[in-house]
């Protein structure tokens, strides 16, 4: 990981961005908090894309709700009144 101290020295957006695509960038900005810059992945932006999508956030939420689990009699007894 590569740590870029701006208290001490300018970048450019588009140096950081080079440097990120490489390895991890820690930023110190000059107002003193961190930030981490790294390239993302198509599973972080899935991941990110979800954490914005009201109906996947809802699916989430009624999921959570659910209680208890299923007992295998009760599915076994589904299935054979299916095949009847």
């Amino acid at each position: 990981m590569k740590t870029i101290d701006l208290t001490n020295e300018k970048h450019t957006l588009d140096e950081l961005l080079a440097l990120a695509k490489s390895e991890a960038v820690l930023i110190h900005a000059t107002d003193g908090n961190d930030f981490l810059l790294e390239e993302a992945d198509q599973f972080e932006r899935e991941v990110a894309s979800l954490g914005n999508s009201d109906r996947f956030i809802s699916f989430l939420e009624e999921r959570s709700k659910e209680t208890g689990d299923i007992p295998m009699s009760e599915i076994a007894k589904k299935r054979s009144n299916q095949n009847c």
